[in-house]
């Protein structure tokens, strides 16, 4: 009889214990679930609490648990978190260092960190495993301008106009050299673009504009006026052809654009509005 009741307490024991762990389980299994639909509908603030409370109960001891910590540094990501988002990735990846999305992200948060280095060690990577893919190229390409490394940032320029003659990217590779004091190549360059594409406007903008600070005031118009003769309302053009004018003191004719480009949205020409115009009939 002894025994029997002992083994019916044992019993008793085992069965409350694993009801209690089904109910850790169900219980971490709806907050996961609560929390996918959260952050499906872009509510990280509300999803991450709830993927904590599962990471703090499993201790990260599963490849499992490890899926969550994953969820959480996205939400921490689309929360702009990002240094919280750097920890999870980080601590995922020792568990998983080949997994390519998670390093994705990684490189995403670098980025909205402004951690360069890192940033272009990881693209670094991925296109060691991928030779010429062009959208990493156009990738480290910006992010090589915007640390004014020219000279590395004009060699994916050129790799991609190989792959296609992009408008978009040989005014990259105009502003690179003017970048890199070669104003001669750039203007090269932008006169090129005007022949082969003179649709597109940017052209004009970044001829006119670079010529604007070397007070080359009769060329920069002469790339305003044609952009003009292209796209008649575009107020940029115009701004800068007020630019231009006021600077070779041609006050009313300088103002007259001025005023226009203001009036169609143009808000930087105010302050030269107020400084050159106040008073110009």
């Amino acid at each position: 009889m002894v025994i029997r009741i002992n083994g019916l307490i044992t019993i008793l024991v085992m069965s409350s214990f694993f009801v209690a762990a089904q109910g850790k389980r169900d219980a971490a299994m709806q907050w996961e679930a609560d929390a996918d639909t959260l952050a499906s509908h872009q509510d990280y603030e509300g999803a991450i609490p709830l993927y904590s409370k599962i990471i703090a109960k499993s201790k990260l001891k599963t490849d499992a648990d490890f899926s969550i910590l994953h969820k959480r540094a996205f939400s921490y990501y689309g929360a702009g978190l990002f240094n919280e988002a750097l920890l999870d990735v980080n601590q995922y990846l020792q568990r998983f260092p080949d997994d390519q999305q998670t390093k994705l992200l990684r490189v995403y948060i670098y980025q909205d960190l402004g951690k360069v280095e890192e940033q272009l060690e990881g693209l670094n990577e991925f296109l060691i495993q991928s030779p010429g893919n062009p959208d990493l190229l156009r990738w480290r390409a910006s992010v090589l301008m915007e640390s004014e490394r020219y000279a590395e940032a004009q060699r994916d320029i050129k790799a991609l106009l190989n792959y296609a003659d992009n408008p978009g990217l040989k005014a990259y590779l105009g502003l690179s050299y003017y970048y890199m004091n070669n104003l001669d190549s750039a203007l090269l360059i932008f006169d090129q673009l005007i022949v082969s594409d003179p649709a597109f406007i940017e052209s004009y903008l970044y001829a006119g504009s670079i010529c604007l600070e070397e007070e080359a005031y009769d060329l920069s118009l002469h790339y305003l006026n044609k952009g003009l003769g292209q796209d008649p309302a575009n107020s940029t053009l115009m701004f800068y052809k007020g630019i231009a004018l006021v600077e070779k003191d041609e006050i009313e004719a300088g103002c007259r654009c001025l005023t226009k480009a203001f009036n169609a949205g143009a808000d930087d020409a105010a302050d030269y509005l107020k400084e050159y115009c106040y008073g110009v009939e």
